[in-house]
């Protein structure tokens, strides 16, 4: 049996807002807590927007983010998710004086990559990444994910598949919207 999860219609999400933030962690929440009883339930779809992930990034994910978000523009298209933000960092972000002088003040950024899953199995491609409309060359990313992100999360390989959380089977992105089966 397939269901779907919707906690409001989509035209009453349409801006950013705590409000458009906790109904994606909702959305989270509902499919953590069914990826631990898997065998006891049908396949369930739920699908998210652009402004439900702008609004967790901005409003849900603030603490965990070591720079200010001061904006984020999230783009769902066939099979690519994109966001363009604005970050501020402060002048003792990293606590290293040479890092800090050349990433202190506000910056725009942009992350464009492929990504789906099917099967319980994800790919994500990175397609682009600009750094104040500066071309960021793939080196310089794997350099700052073997030093910033591995040492937390060692399993992380942009060039493999990875195993998706929670009990997702697929995930699926199509102009202005991911749709999850879980």
């Amino acid at each position: 049996m397939l269901r779907n999860f919707t906690a409001v219609p989509v035209s009453a999400q349409a801006e950013v807002s705590d409000r458009s933030a906790a109904i994606l962690q909702a959305k989270i929440d509902a499919i953590k807590k069914a990826g631990k009883t898997k065998g006891t339930r049908g396949p369930q779809t739920v699908e998210v927007s652009e402004v439900e992930l702008e609004s967790y990034v901005l409003n849900g994910l603030r603490e965990d983010i070591p720079a200010r978000v001061d904006s984020i523009d999230v783009q769902l298209t066939d099979g690519a998710v994109a966001a363009d933000t604005k970050l501020t960092f402060g002048s003792d972000s990293t606590g290293n004086v040479m890092v800090d002088a050349l990433i202190a003040g506000t910056h725009t950024l942009f992350l464009k990559g492929k990504l789906a899953a099917k099967a319980n199995e994800g790919q994500f491609e990175l397609v682009d990444v600009k750094v104040d409309g500066i071309p960021v060359p793939n080196i310089l990313i794997e350099t700052l994910i073997a030093k910033y992100v591995k040492p937390k999360y060692p399993e992380v390989d942009l060039k493999k598949p990875f195993t998706m959380p929670w009990g997702i089977d697929s995930l699926t992105i199509t102009p202005g919207k991911a749709t999850i089966v879980y």
